[in-house]
């Protein structure tokens, strides 16, 4: 059964969210491992960068800040970044923050 759990109207998204978000490195190099892959990744791809709870908490953060969707497959997850949402409300903003992150 596939789940898609829910996340922030474009409308309720905020800059000072986001960035606060970002302002996290782990959080930071999710997001731009997102950018890269420019489609839905494994939660297991993340594995390296820490233990599987406090990945949860980085995954929820980046969803209820609203940069990222996310999708549960059985007991799998899958992240997808809302760029081209995003870019509606923020033009430019997550490939200059990508392009410039220094993590």
């Amino acid at each position: 059964m596939n789940i898609v759990l829910p996340v922030p109207k474009l409308a309720d998204i905020t800059l000072a969210g986001i960035l606060k978000s970002l302002s996290d490195p782990t959080r930071l190099t999710i997001v731009a491992q997102l950018f890269a892959a420019e489609g839905e990744v494994s939660c297991a791809e993340f594995n390296e960068l820490g233990k599987k709870s406090n990945l949860s908490q980085h995954y929820r953060n980046l969803r209820l800040s609203g940069l990222i969707s996310t999708r549960r497959e059985g007991r799998h997850s899958y992240l997808t970044l809302r760029t081209k949402e995003l870019a509606i409300k923020f033009p430019q903003l997550l490939a200059t923050i990508v392009s410039n992150a220094k993590y």
